[in-house]
């Protein structure tokens, strides 16, 4: 997510809603690591994966995709997509990059060249394309994608004015399936699920999919046999953005791009008043507290196991993380830095 350019705003028609009371019980102590930071050049470098050479590619909001090498903190700029890229995935020598504007591209790690994957959805354009992950792959030593699921966050709004939708609170996000096809057969999009305030971060566990409600501030499950969906992880004190699993497969990590807005919420069943404050200009609308923060929650059982919460000035929202070799990695939006801290 990245604050919204200048220029008139979209029309909202805001629902009324009830915040589901945060929920701690049982929550760890808050940790403080020791944190590094890097300034990749570019704005908003909001997601965070890793391969395996040892790099951290990021995208950021002026097109670029950037590789990082993690033992020595040096980067590059590989490619731009042109668009504003989101979440990211690698498989194999394959990064798949949710572009905003442009809909689900892949790049070529070595050459870092750019296919659009698929930028349609039933004849209308994929915006706001959020995250994506392989569910099923070739396999083999240089495995190919076959199968992705992928998250949309809004059908209604752009990525400059997603905070229009969190305050209408409508529900216009979804689930889809991509089955990529070959040479012959086109990539076919299937939506399985709609209603999702604002979806996010997406990744799977034990045959099913496990998606950020960013809207919610929640993790919602979902199973792909059965098409059924309940939350797994609720009342949550902010606001779920990217997501990855941890190298046991076991655990979740979960990046927290601030704590809730109680301005926000105090309202959520006055939607006139919240039509009102969208017309307020950006710079006056209240934002949320946004110290560096990433959750590490156990899967099989929606349990917090870990709370790292820096202070962390002018880094900005927390918006996706990684865990790669010893390492936690982050991503943010408000500045052009992405940092990490060692696991202990």
């Amino acid at each position: 997510m990245t604050a919204r350019s200048t220029g008139r705003k979209p029309a909202i028609a805001p629902v009324k809603w009830t915040p589901t009371p945060v929920d701690t019980a049982g929550w760890p102590t808050p940790l403080t690591p020791e944190i590094t930071v890097i300034d990749v050049g570019s704005p908003s470098p909001e997601d965070v994966v890793a391969d395996d050479r040892g790099r951290i590619w990021t995208g950021t909001v002026d097109g670029n995709i950037i590789a990082i090498d993690a033992a020595t903190g040096r980067w590059e700029v590989v490619a731009n997509t042109g668009g504003q890229p989101l979440g990211l995935e690698v498989i194999g020598e394959t990064l798949l990059i949710c572009d905003s504007r442009r809909g689900l591209l892949s790049m070529e790690l070595s050459s870092g060249e750019i296919e659009v994957v698929l930028d349609h959805i039933d004849g209308v354009p994929l915006t706001f394309c959020s995250n994506v992950i392989v569910t099923r792959h070739s396999g083999g030593s240089a495995p190919r994608p076959v199968e992705l699921h992928l998250t949309q966050s809004t059908t209604r709004f752009s990525l400059d004015d997603y905070k229009a939708d969190i305050i209408e609170h409508g529900g216009s996000g979804r689930l889809i399936r991509v089955d990529l096809g070959d040479a012959v057969r086109p990539p076919q999009a299937t939506v399985l699920l709609t209603g999702l305030q604002f979806a996010n971060g997406l990744v799977r566990h034990d045959g099913r999919l496990v998606i950020a409600e960013t809207g919610d501030r929640s993790l919602r499950s979902y199973h792909p046999l059965t098409g059924e969906s309940e939350v797994l992880r609720g009342g949550l004190p902010g606001y779920p953005d990217n997501c990855s699993l941890s190298p046991d497969g076991e655990h979740l990590w979960l990046a927290m791009a601030g704590l809730r807005s109680r301005p926000l919420e105090l309202l959520a069943g006055h939607p006139r008043l919240r039509q009102f404050v969208w017309t307020i200009p950006d710079r006056f609308l209240p934002e949320p507290d946004t110290p560096l923060w990433v959750l590490k929650i156990h899967l099989p059982s929606g349990r917090v196991v870990a709370d790292h919460r820096v202070d962390l000035p002018g880094f900005g929202q927390s918006t996706g993380v990684v865990e790669s070799n010893g390492r936690v990695w982050i991503g943010g939006i408000g500045s052009s830095r992405v940092a990490w801290f060692d696991i202990e």
